[in-house]
């Protein structure tokens, strides 16, 4: 089963095995980010972070050994045997479809379902029960929000929560969720039930995303993975102050510095291209037909740099690349 979901992160395109690692387990470098969004695969980050190296090396191996995937100077690509499987594995086990990293469901998960059994006991004024969460913070943050809810309209506010939730996603939570004298399963038995399971804790944080309802505070918002000193780098690179004097003031390397604003531009931030890129080196991209082969373009423009490139490269496979206008 794990062999079907590895494969639909391949093509024929090559792509790097640890990369698809640490875009599923959530590892946050820009590496991973940049192949994750020239693959168009920067949705499913952290789509899986359980996912053990063993057992993910595991499945690439096997695939390999079927003459599944193949290796290349540049990375592993699908065979056209993989092709035909991967079509397969597609209908096998789907992906969620209302995934998204903004969701920071793993944080979300534990916190709605001990919700759910807090709520459920406490309505038969039972104080003696197993949480199904031992973990202290998700503990701390359910008790605070149990605390400040009207119990009453926390149940009936879900109720309409799950009305708006097609059937069979309704039905996958609440054989999910553990309450008084009812105990649906705590972990999923299989792959495929993981990921229906998250496909609908999905579409109930679409919801809470639009409603802002009191389950959106045990939600606690969307996860930004534009980090706090990225933002603040962000913030003084558009002031029009200097990359070097933004390092020296905040005691970074300037590769940080860099670094800071490439994930910003990775993830849809608008950047002060005129103030990063100089003019003769702005015409001269402006020229480029081919952007994938960053050293090509490093030896075809004279006097620029890897940070010059890599942020062309990253606004113009997004359609954001801002060329001259005079």
């Amino acid at each position: 089963m794990l062999t079907d979901f590895v494969i639909q992160f391949f093509s024929e395109q090559p792509r790097r095995e640890r990369a698809v690692f640490g875009l599923l387990t959530g590892k946050q470098t820009i590496s991973i980010f940049y192949a994750a969004l020239i693959h168009q695969q920067l949705q499913w980050l952290h789509l899986y972070p359980s996912l053990s190296k063993e057992a993910f090396s595991a499945a690439i191996t096997t695939l390999k050994v079927q003459r599944v995937l193949r290796e290349t100077e540049t990375g592993l690509i699908l065979t056209e045997k993989g092709q035909h499987l991967k079509q397969a594995a597609v209908t096998q086990l789907p992906l969620p479809t209302h995934y998204q990293p903004w969701m920071n469901l793993p944080v979300f998960a534990p916190r709605f379902f001990l919700g759910v059994q807090v709520l459920s006991e406490a309505s038969y004024a039972n104080r003696a029960y197993q949480p199904i969460s031992v973990n202290w913070a998700t503990q701390q943050v359910v008790k605070q929000w149990y605390q400040q809810v009207d119990h009453r309209a926390a149940v009936t506010t879900l109720s309409s929560l799950f009305q708006g939730l097609p059937t069979e996603l309704a039905d996958t939570l609440a054989a999910n969720m553990i309450g008084h004298d009812y105990a649906g399963q705590l972990m999923p038995a299989t792959l495929q039930a993981h990921f229906e399971r998250l496909d609908a804790l999905a579409a109930l944080v679409q919801q809470l995303a639009n409603t802002r309802s009191m389950w959106t505070a045990l939600w606690g918002g969307p996860r930004d993975f534009v980090s706090r000193p990225a933002q603040q780098t962000l913030a003084q690179a558009r002031a029009g102050m200097a990359l070097p004097t933004i390092a020296n003031r905040s005691h970074r390397k300037q590769s940080t510095i860099n670094e800071h604003l490439l994930l910003a531009a990775i993830m849809g931030e608008t950047l002060p291209i005129e103030h990063l890129v100089p003019l003769k080196i702005h015409r001269a991209l402006d020229r480029v037909t081919q952007i994938y082969d960053h050293q090509a373009l490093l030896a075809a423009i004279p006097g620029s740099t890897f940070f010059q490139i890599r942020l062309f490269q990253i606004l113009s496979f997004q359609g954001r690349w801002p060329r001259v206008t005079t």
